[in-house]
Formats: C-alpha cells, sequence, structure tokens
C-alpha cells in the first residue's frame, strides 16, 4: 500500500464526502488516471474475443506500474477523506485483537511438549512447554535473525522436541528462509536454504529418527522466481551447509513428475514404516508413492507407486499406523473411510470403515493408538463426530457445543491425545481436548479466542433456495434474533464455487458487528464447492461454471423476495476463484448489488495461461483450458472481463489486490477496473482499485475487512 498521495494527483482527486458527512443524495466526481486501451483480438478455432486492456498484462513495465500506483492513490483517498474509516478501523483492530491468550499454531509434539508462536509487537516469537501445567520458555525472537526484518512464518519440530525447523519470511520475498534451530542452545545451527515456501505446499518434515527434514524446494528462486519444477528434497543435521539432496525428483529415481505439481513428503511419528510423497495440483486425487523406512535408512529412493489419481483416493494424505493406511476415497458418489494392509494393499477393493450418504458426507479423521475418530458433515454446515467401533455399531460423541465445523490435531498415530476444535458463524473458535478413556471434553485455555458477549443476540439459520434449473442450493444467513424483515436492512452475501471447497461457518468480529447493527451476513454454498460432495463441485466446473453464478444470484434474489434487506442494499463480497462466481453474478444481474467487493480476485480467467510464471495448471483442471476447443469456449463464457458490457450499469466497485500475487495476475483486476472507469463517462460511482505492492495472494483480515465494510456500508446507505 503507498503510505502517501503523489503530488501530481493531489488536483486532480476531487473531495469525496463520505455519507456520514453529507448529504445522502449528493453526487460526488473521481478524476480516474487514463491509459490507452491497447485491445487484441485474440482467436481460437475460429471464436475470437476482445483482450481489452492488454497493456495491462506488462505488469513489469514503469507506465504500467504507475497506473496502478496512481489508481491506489485515488483508492487511499477515499479511504482518509474523513476520519471515520480511521475509526472504523481502529474499532475492527481492537476487537480483533482484544485480550485473548497469545499462543497461536500450536504443535503438540510427539515427545510431550507443546510448541506455540506468541506475537510480541509486530513480530511472533516460538516457545514450548515440555509438559503440561508448565511454564512456557522462549526459544526464538526472530528479530535477532539478520536485519531484524524477518518473522516465523511456519516451523515444525522433531518428534524428539530437540530441534525446530522454522520458515523465516520476509515482506516482499516471495520464498521463505529455512533455518534449524537447536532447543537446547536456544539458536539456530547451519546456513539457511533459501528456495523454500512452506505454507504453500508440503510444510518441513521430520524423519522419524529427528536427524533430517523433507520440503519441497523450488528451483527458479531467482529474479524471476517461480514455483515450478519443483522436488522434494532432503537436509539432514550432520550436514548443514545451506544445500539440500534432491530425493523426489523429475527425472531421477525413476520419477516422472509433471513441471506444475507438488510433491508433498510425509512422516508422521518415530515409528512410521513407510516414507511417502503425493503429488499433484489442483485436482482433489493425487499420486502417492512410497519406500519402506529400510530403504529411507540407506539412501534408497526407489519409489513405488503406492496408488495413482484414477483410483480417486482424496489428497488428505492418509495416514499409517502399525502397517496399515487409512485414507479417504469418493465411491459410487460417497466419500469413504477406508483401510488396507500396505504388505499387500489393494485399494479397488479396501475395508470400508464408513461410508457417507447423501446430505451426510465424510469430512475428516484422527487414527490414534487405540482409536479412529471421524467427522460427518451435513452439506458442508453442520458437524457430527463420531469414534469407530470394530465389528459394532460406530459411536456418536456429544458435542460440548453445536458446530459448523469440526478439525482435529494430535501427536501422533502412535498416541491416544486428541483435540478438536469446534467453529461456527456466531463465536469465535474453541479448543478441547477429548480424554481418551472417559471420552469426557476438557476445554483448552491455551490458545483461547476471546469471548463477545456483545454478540449474544446473533444467531444463523440455513434455508434452501430454488435455482434456476430446480436444484436446491444451501444458504446459511447470520442476522440478529430480533432482526427487522422490513426491507430496510443493508446485506452481504459471499460465494466460492470453486476447487470442491467448502464455505464451512467461521467466525470474524467485524462482520458479527456489522450483522449486529440490524444487517445480515449470509454465505450462498453455490456449486462448484464441495458442501454436498464432490457431484456438487463437478456441477460448478468448467461447462457447468454457469451454475455457480446463477446459484449465488438466487440466493440473492431469496433474500430480497423475503425481506431480510431493502431491494438496492445487497453487497457482494468474493475472493480468489470465487471472483469468476462473482464477477459473472454481476455480470448477468447488475441490478441485484449496489456493491462488488473482491479480494484478490479472479476476473480475467481465460489469459492466465497466455502469462508467464503463473500456475495454469490449476486454472486448466478446474476452469479449462484454450489448447482444447469445448474448453476455451467454457473459458470465454466464464471470464467477467471478457463478458463486461459497456450498455449496463454496473454497481460500486473496490477491487483489493497484492501487486506479487503468484496465482491470479493482478492485470485481471486491473483490466476490470479499467473498463469499468471507461463505462462510466460522468465519473460518478466509485470504481477503485487497492494494490498492496508488497503483498502476494493474501488477505488482510483486519484492514481489508475494515475497508471492505466501510465501502459496502458507505455505498449501500446512498440507494434508496
Amino acid at each position: 500500500m503507498l503510505p502517501y498521495m503523489r503530488q501530481s494527483l493531489a488536483f486532480a482527486i476531487l473531495t469525496i464526502f463520505l455519507v456520514s458527512g453529507c448529504k445522502k443524495n449528493e453526487q460526488h466526481t473521481f478524476d480516474y488516471p487514463e491509459i490507452p486501451n491497447t485491445s487484441v483480438v485474440e482467436e481460437h478455432y475460429g471464436i475470437s474475443y476482445t483482450n481489452a486492456f492488454s497493456n495491462l498484462e506488462k505488469i513489469n513495465d514503469s507506465s504500467i506500474v504507475q497506473w496502478f500506483k496512481e489508481q491506489d492513490s485515488i483508492t487511499e483517498s477515499y479511504f482518509d477523506e474523513t476520519s471515520k474509516y480511521r475509526e472504523i478501523y481502529a474499532y475492527y483492530d481492537s476487537l480483533e485483537n482484544k485480550e485473548k491468550d497469545p499462543a497461536r499454531r500450536i504443535f503438540y509434539n510427539e515427545s510431550g511438549a507443546t510448541f506455540y508462536l506468541s506475537r510480541a509487537k509486530d513480530k511472533r516469537n516460538l516457545l514450548y512447554r515440555q509438559e503440561k501445567g508448565t511454564s512456557s520458555q522462549l526459544l526464538y525472537d526472530p528479530k535477532i535473525y539478520k536485519d531484524g526484518s524477518y518473522d516465523i512464518a511456519y516451523y515444525k519440530p522433531s518428534y524428539d522436541g530437540k530441534y525446530v525447523a522454522m520458515a523465516m519470511e520476509k515482506e516482499g520475498h516471495f520464498f521463505d528462509e529455512l533455518l534449524i534451530l537447536d532447543c537446547e542452545a536456544k539458536n539456530t545451527i547451519g546456513e539457511p536454504i533459501v528456495n523454500t515456501k512452506p505454507r504453500k505446499a508440503g510444510g518441513y518434515v521430520w524423519a522419524p529418527d529427528s536427524k533430517c527434514i523433507s520440503f519441497i524446494a523450488y528451483p527458479n528462486y531467482g529474479e524471476n522466481h517461480n514455483d515450478r519444477n519443483s522436488y522434494t528434497a532432503l537436509y539432514c543435521l550432520d550436514n548443514l551447509d545451506g544445500t539440500a539432496k534432491p530425493i523426489f525428483k523429475d527425472g531421477k529415481n525413476g520419477v516422472h513428475l509433471n513441471q506444475e505439481y507438488y510433491p508433498v513428503p510425509m512422516f508422521r511419528s518415530t515409528q512410521s514404516n513407510f516414507m511417502f510423497i503425493y503429488a499433484g495440483n489442483a485436482s482433489d486425487f493425487w499420486d502417492s508413492y512410497y519406500i519402506p523406512i529400510e530403504d529411507y535408512k540407506a539412501g534408497r529412493y526407489s519409489w513405488k507407486k503406492l496408488y495413482s489419481s484414477e483410483d480417486m483416493i482424496f489428497h488428505d494424505w492418509g495416514t499409517e499406523r502399525d502397517g496399515k493406511y487409512y485414507f479417504k476415497r469418493l465411491h459410487e458418489d460417497n466419500i469413504e473411510l477406508c483401510m488396507v494392509d500396505l504388505e499387500d494393499a489393494d485399494f479397488q477393493h479396501p475395508k470400508v470403515l464408513f461410508s457417507g450418504k447423501g446430505e451426510d458426507q465424510l469430512s475428516g479423521f484422527k487414527v490414534t493408538r487405540d482409536n479412529i475418530y471421524y467427522t460427518v458433515s451435513t452439506n458442508g454446515i453442520a458437524s457430527f463426530l463420531y469414534k469407530y467401533v470394530e465389528n459394532g455399531e460406530d459411536i456418536p460423541i456429544e458435542l460440548p457445543a453445536a458446530a459448523g465445523e469440526i478439525t482435529f490435531d494430535y501427536r501422533s498415530p502412535y498416541n491416544n491425545d486428541l483435540w478438536v476444535t469446534l467453529s461456527g458463524w456466531t463465536s469465535n473458535p474453541k479448543d478441547y481436548y477429548l480424554h481418551p478413556k472417559t471420552g469426557k471434553f476438557q476445554f483448552v485455555e491455551l490458545g483461547m479466542w476471546p469471548d463477545f458477549p456483545e454478540f449474544s443476540n446473533i444467531i444463523s439459520e440455513v434455508v434452501e433456495v430454488t435455482s434456476h434449473d430446480g436444484t436446491k442450493i444451501p444458504m446459511s444467513i447470520v442476522r440478529r434474533k430480533d432482526h427487522k424483515f422490513d426491507k430496510e436492512s443493508m446485506g452481504i452475501i459471499t460465494a466460492y464455487g470453486a476447487y470442491g471447497i467448502s464455505e464451512t461457518p467461521w467466525f470474524h468480529s467485524p462482520i458479527a458487528d456489522f450483522v449486529n447493527q440490524g444487517n445480515i451476513y449470509a454465505s450462498a454454498h453455490v456449486r462448484g464447492g464441495g458442501e454436498k460432495g464432490p457431484k456438487w463441485h463437478e456441477a460448478g466446473m468448467k461447462s457447468s461454471k454457469a451454475n455457480s453464478w446463477k446459484d449465488l444470484n438466487a440466493c440473492s434474489q431469496y433474500l430480497i423476495d423475503n425481506g431480510y434487506i431493502h431491494p438496492k442494499r445487497l453487497g457482494l463480497t468474493v475472493s480468489s476463484a470465487g471472483g469468476i462466481t462473482g464477477g459473472m453474478a454481476v455480470n448477468e444481474r447488475p441490478d441485484l448489488y449496489g456493491v462488488f467487493t473482491g479480494f484478490v480476485p479472479n476476473l480475467n480467467v481465460i489469459r492466465t495461461e497466455y502469462m508467464e510464471g503463473f500456475d495454469d495448471s490449476d486454472t486448466a483442471f478446474e476452469f479449462g483450458t484454450i489448447k482444447e476447443k469445448e474448453s476455451y469456449q467454457d473459458l470465454l463464457r466464464m471470464d467477467p472481463v471478457v463478458n463486461l458490457s459497456k450498455d449496463k450499469e454496473y454497481p460500486s466497485t473496490l477491487m483489493i489486490i497484492g501487486f506479487n500475487d503468484y496465482l491470479i495476475p493482478p492485470s485481471g483486476p486491473g483490466k476490470y477496473t479499467a473498463l469499468l472507469q471507461s463505462y462510466n463517462m460522468v465519473n460518478d460511482k466509485p470504481y477503485l482499485l487497492d494494490v498492496k505492492f508488497d503483498a502476494e495472494h493474501e488477505i488482510d483480515w483486519v484492514e481489508d475487512y475494515a475497508k471492505m465494510l466501510f465501502f459496502t456500508k458507505t455505498e449501500l446507505e446512498k440507494r434508496h
């Protein structure tokens, strides 16, 4: 974000009075920066489209960078013209930083120790507790590393608790630096490795003897960095010279690996009997390879295929315990929990421990020493916990509170300790320890999030909305218990609808504050997501992608027709791949929405394959490729930029992007904004582009949400 406003633009930006300080009907104008519209006609298979503002794809060109800076300055002026935005930001910041236990990213180690990060001012310190009930000790303060500008982005302790592998991030740097921390000496050892990005895929994985770590390494870490041709590397404590040994790489040891696949290594315990590699990308189903632990110790990396993506085994990276392998698979439209014996693995005929049915599908599972636990999700919105019983009826476990989503944590498959996190729309997540003998839950104070009694009047409900083709679409609605159905309230609706990712219930205090003011927040669980299983995902992919935005529009219309909101006071907010769903929903029914906002949104999906350095395998899998005629036509129909029309009136728009985004080219939101500005000749509506020049594909949960909510409320309050 630009910390200043360019003087050359000061004369061009007219004063923007916010609703709180002016008459609601007062007109404002915006003097947007000009840039030539270099339009290029692209043609494939005799079918053409216009690539408007193609020059914005040259994101390293100084004139293009300048245009993005000028757009950002206008946006900053919108927020800084009065003190109102800063007051709202400060309030949301106080909510998100309300007094709470500072522990985050807790790791329960197999040795019995507990590690966690704790924020101290602008850095994350690494601490640990040797045993339950003991006091915490500081292990590492990132301010001592190099020039003090690095922070701990990720960490992984060794199984014996003697070492920690840490990823050190620096703002503006694409890759993280890998450091090894000696916990007893409390200092780092050896030389750093500079080409890792563990949060993107794979993490750091310790070997059972705690002497080596494996991780995904990236060879292209120079000036023109990218994440292609990655490989699995090994880095051992007896040779910490800053170089790592490739052990799973295309062209070596009989391995053939797609340049856009990530080879994720996996051990889970000191008692692991095999090393696994999971290779894939956007698909739900990956290939898996393995070697016995004896081969790993001997340095024999003759990888064997365990299963392929065609076996429809989910990439949740299964669990091995005592030579048995537990995994999730898709079988006859249902998600199953299965097991095979690795001595004679038959993935076509596994032992089925549980099978989902209809709207109730397997979500997650954890294998502990003596038990197997799994969760079942109904429409991806409500979750339930069970314990598997061999040769008997599985036991439902009563939860301490209703849960929209349940996630697990544990020490290892050879330990009985298990923690569960319960999440929902109306309160912060809560962690509980599940006692293995009594089956009772104990609330965990470490890492406890704050309670918000001021939001106790908020509830959530689920309705089903009939879409364009008769399909019933679940929609979560968050509102006050005493919500007034008088068609005067404002509302925000969101949707994603891609990659089989479910919009599971989650709590965010700024959203709760918006709702508490008498407004509503809705999440449309549209096709393309995973709420009702893989078929729900497929029904919003490629040639069926239109279902995603038509489902969203049906849900939006439902809110208006049923009196939840004022018919002109609905805002739409989306993120990432949800930009396609949201952008096309607005293109098709701009009259439904008074505001459209996006966080790092994909708005020009057809152009991904044309641009250097961006991952187009994700796009090809989920949306289509220009290399096939039918798929090319699908991309044309779903691209928000291509389908914008100068003959329609579009809602007030704010796009928040990272200029260093490695997944979605910033040119897409740039073109979208430029076209909207060029269509609105009187410049009486804000079409704004907020550019964070040091950011990647990320969302700031305080600043970005403060801007989204402030912009949405300000613009919706103008509509009658």
